[in-house]
């Protein structure tokens, strides 16, 4: 008897049992093959396999609190442990050796992605921090509740600002130290669908500019902490031949789904759902149809988060409101302020739409621009995803 499969049941035709033999000697040899492939000498102590067990437990648990209650997540330390634990996670991979180069269909982990997925792991679960700083900082302790302190209620937005560029060197870094010859485009170099991959680029621009902008809300980032380890996750498991190559591919846009889903839900609440979508596609349209430097692109979205934060009432600077005073002291002209400008994102946001679908036609459709940024398609540049 093995796994509720028994060979020995004397009502089954001889075909019937050889069926199950088989069956039985294939998920046998799957799990052994499983075992001495997770299972290595390189973790002897078995930390990072813990720390991905209690991690995987930890992301069902949240799931199941998406909504309101933000997955539960708050003001005290249980918070800031479990942002310490995901990080560890994340940086507890670099002690397994990985193959130099990456292969051609592009869905084995190599040595450059690992780097980029813990800078980037690492951006969200900073995001995570920063929140948790603001709201822990805005309350004390009374007898185990919080108080408010309206005093500091005020969000530091350059801290995302700081975030976002700091991620960006620090993926430049990776792709500088792990050399020439383990350099590869994530999603360029990834064998699937033009459409597909044209999809991929663009989340890459949703999920930098939720960290831009900044609402103070931990669901969001946390499905990105999630969507980026789990994918190195299956990426070892593709390497170690546990699983094919197209599941993989299909369950990657799935996971990015869901995160829309749970990041529409979030901005839906603080007013900002269209405001951050306009921003995130003008940002993919000036990437990837205008071939902006990216320095330069994310320091100009930096600017319009901050003028965009005013006209939702994300950020709520108290000097927000002006008055054109006429040549009469007595007689002040109209006043405006910057949420005046609100509704104008609905015509923006079709308007952004547009230019990404359209980018997108010429570049999957029509083929009328090149995909990546490469000059040759045999010579190896460095990443850029963003």
């Amino acid at each position: 008897l093995w796994c509720g499969l028994s060979v020995e049941e004397p009502h089954l035709t001889r075909r019937q049992k050889r069926k199950k033999e088989r069956t039985i000697k294939t998920m046998s040899a799957f799990f052994q093959r499983a075992y001495r492939g997770l299972f290595t000498h390189e973790d002897t102590f078995n930390v990072h396999k813990v720390l991905g067990g209690v991690c995987l437990v930890h992301f069902i648990y949240r799931f199941s609190l998406v909504g309101d209650r933000d997955m539960h997540f708050g003001p005290g330390w249980t918070t800031a442990l479990w942002i310490g634990i995901h990080t560890l996670l994340s940086v507890s991979s670099l002690i397994f050796k990985i193959p130099q180069k990456r292969i051609v269909e592009g869905s084995r982990i190599w040595p450059e992605y690992r780097l980029h997925s813990i800078a980037f792991a690492c951006r969200s679960l900073a995001c995570m921090l920063l929140t948790w700083w603001e709201h822990h900082t805005l309350h004390s302790v009374t007898g185990g509740g919080y108080a408010a302190d309206d005093a500091a209620a005020m969000p530091n937005y350059y801290w995302n600002v700081l975030i976002v560029m700091g991620t960006l060197v620090a993926a430049d870094a990776g792709t500088w130290w792990v050399g020439e010859q383990s350099r590869s485009s994530t999603i360029n170099d990834l064998k699937a669908p033009r459409a597909m991959k044209y999809f991929f680029s663009v989340m890459q621009f949703h999920a930098t500019m939720n960290c831009l902008v900044g609402v103070r809300r931990y669901a969001t980032q946390f499905v990105y902490v999630w969507i980026i380890q789990f994918t190195a996750f299956i990426l070892t498991l593709r390497r170690k031949n546990l699983v094919p190559h197209l599941p993989i591919v299909f369950f990657y846009g799935l996971m990015l789904a869901f995160g829309f889903f749970v990041n529409l839900y979030d901005l839906n609440m603080a007013n900002s759902f269209l405001m951050v979508n306009t921003l995130a596609n003008l940002a993919a349209f000036l990437r990837l149809g205008c071939r902006m430097p990216k320095y330069l692109l994310w320091a100009l979205m930096s600017v319009l988060a901050h003028l965009a934060r005013l006209t939702t009432g994300l950020d709520k600077t108290p000097t927000h409101t002006y008055t054109y005073n006429s040549e009469s002291e007595s007689d002040s002209g109209p006043s405006w302020a910057w949420t005046d400008f609100n509704s104008l994102w609905v015509p923006l946001y079709a308007v952004s739409v547009a230019l990404v679908v359209g980018v997108g036609v010429m570049k999957v459709g029509y083929n009328l621009m090149p995909y990546n940024s490469r000059s040759s398609p045999a010579k190896s540049n460095p990443k850029k995803s963003e």
